[in-house]
């Protein structure tokens, strides 16, 4: 009977401490899971930081480049608007005028302007007058953006219609997922598009899934934000890059119309003046005297500079800043004081 009570009394204690060594790894079950929820939490948070971070120094970077294309495309639209116009209606009373090259002329007389560039002005400004001046904000606003970006758009060679290219440009800002901004409209005709932020979801940590999903839940996070960041600095660089080029375009168009308007502005005179003497007649080349016939012929040649400055797009259709704007532009800079020279 001792014997039998000796061999069965430890079972009630084994049975207890395993019952114990039960609860303890249970507790510390428990406390693994709670440590690993909290590292996905932290590893979840700190992606959705660094996105969110990169994101905002993109779209800053987004504003800069819209600012820098509206400013380009508005000063395009006003020369086109203003001292081109006027040009244009010169141009008819004056084309069949032989001009006189002045002695320092050769700096800027291979812009001459003809009867096929005039045509594609005039073109080219009726689909940026109508479409600024459609009345919907969106669509002007897009189209200055593309005149900025890719010059002529190709609208007057590809014979697209002005609500043609609207449709297209409503479908792609669509497809892009940027609707209703102005550079999702502009995007539409350029490769802008390329500045869009890509789109990472952060999901919360949830309670009901096992700790180990939701760490290698926010693993995946993690490494998704850490791809679009460097994607959103690559499109960064290429904001950047096209804000100055921009500007540089911007500073040009200026200084080249200062001029342009100021010859357009003396020829409009000249014009005055022989169309009184010379009632109901077209004007001749003989008409004129050799610095008149001058005037004409640089007027004309900065028409025609002033034409390859709006007409040169400053992205690639890859979304890529054009090399050959930056050829264009120190093309004309290197002949810029030869072309003031000649002005004055």
């Amino acid at each position: 009977m001792n014997f039998r009570e000796e061999r069965i009394m430890p079972i009630p204690f084994l049975l207890a401490g395993a019952g114990i060594l039960a609860g303890v790894v249970g507790v510390g079950g428990h406390i693994d899971a709670k440590e690993t929820n909290e590292i996905a939490q932290a590893r979840r948070d700190k992606a959705k930081n660094m996105y969110d971070k990169e994101k905002d120094i993109l779209e800053k970077y987004q504003e800069d480049t819209k600012e820098a294309l509206l400013n380009l495309g508005y000063a395009k639209e006003k020369t086109l608007n203003q001292s081109m116009k006027h040009f244009l209606t010169l141009y008819e009373k004056i084309k069949d005028v032989n001009p006189k090259d002045p002695s320092d002329y050769k700096e800027i007389s291979r812009f001459s302007i003809d009867d096929t560039a005039v045509l594609q002005i005039k073109n080219m400004s009726d689909i940026y007058f109508d479409s600024i001046g459609s009345g919907v904000a969106g669509a002007a606003t897009g189209a200055v953006i593309a005149l900025a970006a890719n010059g002529s758009l190709g609208a007057v060679t590809s014979g697209l219609s002005l609500a043609g290219t609207f449709l297209s440009m409503g479908e792609v800002g669509s497809a892009v997922g940027m609707v209703g901004s102005a550079l999702s409209v502009g995007a539409a005709m350029t490769p802008l598009a390329a500045v869009a932020a890509p789109v990472v979801m952060f999901t919360g940590i949830s309670a009901s899934m096992k700790a180990d999903e939701n760490l290698e839940k926010a693993n995946e996070m993690l490494a998704k934000a850490e791809k679009a960041v460097e994607e959103m600095k690559v499109s960064e660089v290429l904001c950047k890059s096209i804000t100055e080029r921009s500007k540089l375009f911007q500073d040009l168009l200026r200084k080249l119309d200062r001029m342009f308007a100021e010859c357009v502005y003396s020829l409009d005179r000249v014009i005055r003046e022989k169309e009184y003497s010379n009632p109901n007649r077209k004007l001749k080349s003989e008409d004129f005297t050799q610095k008149e016939l001058e005037l004409i012929s640089v007027t004309r040649a900065l028409a025609g500079a002033t034409k390859a400055v709006i007409d040169t797009p400053i992205l690639t259709k890859d979304g890529k800043v054009e090399i050959e704007s930056r050829h264009v532009y120190d093309k004309m800079m290197s002949k810029f004081d030869g072309a003031v020279k000649t002005v004055k």
